[in-house]
């Protein structure tokens, strides 16, 4: 579900909105896979994981199932996974569809076997929650919780199955913001209990958990205020980086559109990704080709109107990046000696500032208060490299 204006009649930059941990990841990672995917509304095909994932869920729900009055045997649970698999198995390619199957009946034997004995001292709430919560501005926080259950002396674990077989660190975990979600709707729904979460990482049956620290909490409801107030402004320029490799909307970026050559263009692409490549690979007595073939490049992708180019086994990139080209130092004692700050930043040097703008315990709103006090260039970075190898050759074009 997109992020909806709740109220009509209201002015552009102050509409309430719905929004959902996924959407709030998708615009993270980036804003114009958010506008590919929740406004423009594209449909891409679901990733057999995906699948996969799918019908485990419902064979756990049907397990813990908070309506009935025991544990079902293991035959129930696998039955559920079988009608959730046998709806979606044709969307799985054949050659891996077999190893699913068995992989996901192996996992529901193993963890019924395991889970099933009974629980005195834990009872299962709910399953496939769903909230809705209040957030400023009359915007909505929506979702679904895989799991809640009650433990003694008023204690609540929130838990979300994942069927993936990468886990993260622990301090990756300490700092989920789809937990943090959960730990806010938990909170709203089950007031007075003191809230654990938990990523249960089905297939190695490994549990991490944590609790959220009231400064995360905020500090998450701020970006997804933010998030939200930059949806609202239409701002869905695209964010490249390693993610565009496995992005399924990739067909469909603009920055991945094919160029479409004007018929007097006389820039022979191919010639000129070869001779930056080779240039690249050279001493410093090929810097004036080198110079020469990224100028064409750039005159190529500006007269072609796009970002990327692929030709004869090469392939080449263009990115705008902002850089910091000096800082307002005024604004920035201002900002920092009331906190103590000033003197790791007082020749106004952009690293020791960065750092601080990575520190997660200076305030949200301060860290924007400290980007403001910055004058940005920005600069065209291109990315050329052969389609067969790994090595990069960057340089930054204007």
């Amino acid at each position: 579900m997109s992020a909806t204006p709740l109220a009509k009649g209201r002015e552009k930059g102050n509409r309430a909105m719905r929004i959902s941990y996924s959407q709030f990841a998708a615009y993270r990672r980036c804003p114009h896979l958010y506008r590919l995917q929740y406004v423009d509304k594209i449909a891409v095909p679901v990733g057999p994981e995906l699948h996969f994932g799918a019908a485990v869920h419902d064979a756990l729900n049907r397990m813990y199932d908070p309506g009935q009055l025991e544990m079902p045997e293991l035959d129930e649970v696998v039955a559920a996974f079988l009608r959730s698999w046998r709806g979606r198995e044709a969307q799985v390619p054949e050659p891996r569809r077999r190893a699913y199957f068995e992989q996901g009946v192996q996992l529901i034997q193993s963890h019924h076997a395991k889970y099933s004995g009974a629980n005195g001292n834990r009872r299962t709430a709910a399953t496939e929650l769903r909230f809705s919560i209040a957030l400023p501005g009359e915007h909505k926080l929506h979702g679904r919780i895989d799991r809640v259950d009650v433990l003694p002396e008023k204690k609540l674990e929130v838990i979300d199955y994942k069927t993936s077989r990468r886990m993260p660190p622990q301090e990756v975990v300490e700092r989920n913001a789809q937990l943090a979600i959960y730990r806010m709707a938990a909170d709203a729904l089950y007031p007075g209990f003191d809230v654990t979460t938990t990523l249960f990482f089905l297939l190695h049956d490994h549990q991490m958990q944590t609790i959220q620290s009231a400064e995360f909490l905020e500090e998450t409801r701020s970006e997804i205020l933010e998030t939200i107030a930059r949806i609202d402004l239409a701002e869905f320029e695209p964010d490249p980086g390693p993610h565009c490799d496995w992005c399924a909307f990739r067909s469909h970026c603009d920055l991945f559109r094919a160029p479409v050559e004007p018929e007097d263009l006389e820039i022979d692409i191919a010639a000129a990704l070869g001779q930056y490549v080779e240039a690249s690979a050279g001493e410093k007595e090929a810097s004036e080709r080198k110079a020469a073939a990224q100028q064409l490049i750039h005159d190529y992708l500006d007269r072609c109107q796009a970002e990327r180019v692929e030709s004869s086994g090469y392939v080449a990139e263009r990115r705008a990046q902002k850089r910091v080209r000096r800082w307002d130092v005024a604004r920035l004692r201002e900002l920092l000696e009331p906190i103590g700050k000033w003197d790791a930043v007082a020749q106004a040097n952009s690293s020791a500032v960065r750092k601080l703008l990575g520190d997660p315990g200076v305030p949200r709103e301060l860290k924007r208060s400290l980007e403001a006090a910055a004058e940005y260039a920005e600069t065209r970075v291109l990315r050329v490299k052969q389609l067969t190898e790994d090595e990069e050759i960057e340089e930054r074009g204007e």
